[in-house]
């Protein structure tokens, strides 16, 4: 039994590294979360004719709630398709291993088909905020903190952008309201205060054991990984 989890492990941890676009498995998770962050499987296949894709992810404190939202529009359609995914703190997430497999808990999901409608509203969302100005190179994001990070691609462009509590005040941006037409997780945002900031070391690796948080750097256009 032992090496057959370690088999399963092996195969996810060697798999795991460029995200997928999911972050629904908390044992892979932590190995691609920072691809993930940084759009690295949008960027793969962001080219002309390709479908429009955003991600849209807010971090709550990664301790206690990160939401993400996943959205594709097939070329020349007016409708889209919403992932929405909500977890915390990487592969602290609940799981547990039995005769049918391994039964992922702490992650709530709900796709949802998008208007043509709802699209204008998350566009319009997104300018609202800033969204197209240049990313801020040099801006850092902390775990520890509440941020938003959006990316899309449209037309075989990428554009990448991130908001932070020291350029924005983070409740008042109109990102949440616009995703939550078709955010059907029943599970409520985590409410925007000032977080508590314990001591930070070097930047660790998400959700492993000894410590979870960590720090990211915005470059141009995308993070500095």
């Amino acid at each position: 039994m032992k090496r057959k989890i370690l088999g399963i492990l092996g195969a996810m941890v060697l798999s795991g590294c460029t995200a997928n676009g999911g972050t629904d498995n908390p044992l892979v998770r932590p190995f691609q979360y920072f691809s993930y962050l940084n759009g690295d499987d949008i960027r793969n296949s962001c080219t002309d004719g390709s479908d429009s894709r955003y991600r849209l992810v807010f971090n709550g404190l990664y301790e206690q709630q990160v939401r993400t939202y996943d959205i594709r529009q097939p070329a020349n359609a007016r409708t889209g398709v919403q992932t929405t995914r909500v977890f915390a703190r990487g592969i602290g997430a609940n799981f547990s291993i039995g005769r049918d497999g391994i039964d992922f808990q702490g992650t709530s999901n709900s796709t949802e088909v998008l208007t043509y409608d709802d699209l204008l509203a998350i566009d319009k969302a997104l300018i609202e905020a800033g969204f197209e100005r240049p990313s801020l190179d040099g801006q850092i994001l902390h775990s520890d903190e509440f941020y938003w990070i959006a990316m899309v691609c449209r037309s075989g462009a990428f554009k990448y952008f991130a908001w932070t509590k020291d350029m924005v005040d983070i409740e008042g941006l109109p990102l949440l309201e616009a995703v939550s037409r078709k955010d059907l997780t029943d599970i409520e945002p985590v409410p925007i205060r000032e977080p508590i900031i314990h001591d930070r070391g070097g930047r660790n690796q998400v959700g492993l054991e000894g410590g979870s948080y960590f720090s990211l750097e915005v470059g141009d256009n995308g993070l500095k990984l």
